[in-house]
Parts: structure tokens; sequence; C-alpha cells
């Protein structure tokens, strides 16, 4: 299991007292696959810290589910509408695998980027490459083939990964059929 300060220091290196006040408020979760960490439609009040294992967000809709990203062990997640604007999720986060995070409640966080100037630092990191990987994700899906798609997806992460991901998960994030993802993987 991928320590916090580990996950805390790959999005952005704070000094290590910052670090030491997010571990103490922290505490560890564990998910069974198909447990959903945040549910669409329901208020969020954490932040996640992927630890171990394997998790996605989807949207339903019309009794149809669309994936929108995999989060990883090193990966921090949350709703952001809710620790925003204290809305009711818009998604739901759902273990692919047993998953282990580390939680931190909206109101520590807060208080926590109130304040540490690190921590703050460590924030706007985070939210800036949020919104990076967000860009990069709708160009790429709204113009690639569906092959450049799939290469996106797997380039720079590790194949077990990706192997532990059901294909319609994968399918619903490229926005193809689960046939025409066998094709691309097939001539791969």
């Amino acid at each position: 299991m991928m320590p916090l300060s580990h996950i805390i220091d790959g999005v952005h290196h704070i000094a290590p007292a910052s670090i030491a006040l997010m571990e103490a408020e922290a505490t560890i979760s564990h998910f069974a696959k198909g447990e959903r960490l945040v549910e669409q439609g329901h208020p969020c009040h954490h932040i996640f810290f992927a630890a171990a294992g394997l998790c996605r967000s989807l949207h339903e809709e019309d009794g149809r589910e669309d994936t929108r990203w995999f989060a990883t062990p090193g990966d921090v997640f949350t709703s952001i509408c809710a620790w925003h604007n204290n809305e009711a999720a818009i998604f739901s986060i759902e273990a692919i695998t047993p998953l282990s995070c580390y939680v931190i409640d909206f109101t520590s966080m807060r208080r926590l980027l109130a304040a540490d100037e690190g921590i703050r630092q460590w924030a706007m990191r985070l939210l800036a490459e949020s919104l990076y990987v967000l860009e990069k994700r709708y160009t790429i899906i709204g113009r690639g083939s569906a092959r450049e798609r799939y290469e996106a997806l797997i380039k720079g992460r590790p194949k077990e990964m990706i192997n532990l991901i059901p294909l319609k998960y994968i399918a619903s994030y490229l926005k193809i059929t689960q046939e025409t993802l066998s094709r691309v993987r097939r001539y791969k």
C-alpha cells in the first residue's frame, strides 16, 4: 500500500511538516470491488488519496453509464461540485478492484488549507493538474480515432493496471463500442 506521504509528494513536493499535518487528519478506508465511495446525486464530504487498487468515476443517465476517469494508486480525487459549492455529486466513484484510500473530510481539509501555505500550494497544483488532464482527455476523446484514444489511455500506464479494468468500462471511457475496442486491441 502506497504511503500517504508518497501520494502527497507525487502531486507536489511540500515540507515534511505540511505532510505531517495532512497525515494527522487522514484515516484509511477500504472498499470492496463494486462498492461506491461517492454516489451520484448524494453529498460527498471527503477527499480520497488512492493507496492501493483501482476505481472509476461514472455518470449514470437514462440507464446508461458513462465512465469519466480511472484512478490508480497515487491519485487524489473527490467530487469537485461537492468541494466547491456543497452540491450533490454529479458522478459516482466506484471501486473496480478492492480499494484502499486515505480519506480527509472537507472540514479538516479546509482548515489545513487556511492554516498552511505549503498545503495551499499543493492543492493549487492538484487542481491545475486535474484541469490539464481533463483538457487533454476531451481533446483526445473528441478528435482522435479509436486507436488514438486507446493508445492515449495506455500511454504511461502499467499494462497490468489496464488488464484489471473491465473492457466495458474502457470502451465507455473511450466512447467506443466493446467490439471496436476488441478490434483496436487485437491489432495493437
